[in-house]
């Protein structure tokens, strides 16, 4: 038998908003008395197996989770749990598959009427991100010649989960651009050496998909205008806000795009060196696009194919297959440019295990909750 909270959907979401503000003007820990990063994690049912006092088996509870971190997860329950409680957590992943992850209750805090707040440490860490979209880094190419203004949007970028690199002018932007993958480019409209109006349109004409906002004091309508021109896909005045640098992150970022072996930690350090190498595949494709070489996109397709599945990346296979039956059959320049442009963007869209955080477990079958441990 499965037990839950007897409330309705509506009443959890309104104390699991309440949890989440008083953390906002508490101590930003996210109520888990753990200081490291905790995200929004919300879970309808998530199966949790505790090893409870009396019982000789572990007890399966249904319960609504709160947020998730490397070191554990936090959820709502019906009863008090002892700290120390052995317990099974079947975390759900962003694509709908779970893993299990084994752990250890550490507090328990009533919330209000009989409703308490969980914290399970986990025996090992996970990453996050793959649970968790708010979790995923963004990666970003800071485009700017001013190094005031640099350091901070760098701070506030850091402050909203992204790693960023740094161009002072086009021509360098250009270079990062095409060799490296990114969730966003801010370009600067204004640079010496290149501005960043060339260096946009340089990109696109070299087939460059990825996401391009202007980010400059230029503020006359004309001047938008002729930024969507360039290239760019939006405009950013300056100076620039931490809510609209969320906002535009949050708008213009495509979704992770997670190995199915990325709990196997043996497998971690092929599948990193896997994903380093997509990007400048993405960027050839992208330029043999441009340049009508389908001898070009045939090679890199067939290589995919074979390689896609073996790192865990099965999309990347199918739409591989795909392109290299439609080049191989005589199929229109339009339709096989349509399937390149969409390898590339999944190649773009792959990341790899953290090396800061190995998930806990290798299974990816529900198991047995007696697997949880008892010392």
């Amino acid at each position: 038998m499965v037990r839950t909270i007897r409330l309705d959907d509506d009443r959890i979401a309104e104390i699991l908003d309440k949890l989440d503000a008083r953390s906002k003007e508490g101590d930003g820990d996210s109520g888990t008395g753990q200081h490291a990063p905790w995200f929004r994690y919300r879970i309808k049912a998530l199966v949790v197996h505790m090893q409870q006092p009396g019982f000789s088996t572990p007890v399966p509870f249904l319960v609504p989770s709160r947020s998730i971190g490397a070191g554990g997860v936090a959820f709502l329950h019906g009863g008090f749990v002892h700290p120390g409680t052995r317990c099974l957590v079947q975390l759900i992943t962003s694509y709908g598959t779970w893993n299990n992850a084994n752990g250890v209750v550490e507090e328990c805090q009533l919330v209000e009427g009989g409703i308490h707040e969980v914290q399970v440490k986990f025996d090992q860490p996970v990453d996050p991100a793959v649970f968790c979209a708010d979790a995923v880094r963004s990666r970003v190419l800071l485009v700017e010649d001013d190094p005031s203004i640099a350091r901070l949007a760098k701070f506030h970028l850091e402050r909203l989960h992204a790693d960023t690199d740094v161009a002072v002018n086009g021509e360098e932007a250009v270079e990062m651009a095409m060799s490296q993958a990114y969730d966003l480019i801010l370009m600067d409209m204004e640079m010496p050496v290149m501005d960043g109006f060339e260096a946009t349109a340089k990109l696109r004409e070299r087939g460059y998909s990825g996401a391009i906002a202007a980010a400059t004091a230029l503020t006359q309508e004309s001047d938008t205008d002729r930024c969507l021109e360039a290239g760019c896909d939006k405009y950013l005045p300056k100076p620039f806000s931490r809510e609209a640098l969320a906002e535009i992150l949050a708008s213009l970022r495509q979704e992770p795009l997670f190995s199915t072996l990325h709990d196997d930690a043996s497998m971690a350090p092929f599948i990193r060196e896997f994903v380093g190498e997509l990007p400048a595949r993405a960027r050839k494709m992208e330029e043999a696009i441009r340049n009508d070489d389908p001898n070009t996109i045939t090679a890199i397709a067939r290589a995919l194919k074979a390689e896609g599945t073996s790192y865990g990346f099965e999309i990347i296979t199918e739409v591989a297959t795909a392109i290299e039956e439609r080049v191989l059959g005589g199929s229109s320049t339009e339709d096989v440019h349509e399937e390149v442009t969409k390898l590339a963007k999944l190649c773009i869209q792959a990341r790899a295990p953290q090396e800061a955080a190995v998930p806990a477990s290798t299974s990816r079958a529900a198991g047995s909750a007696a697997d949880i441990a008892t010392n």
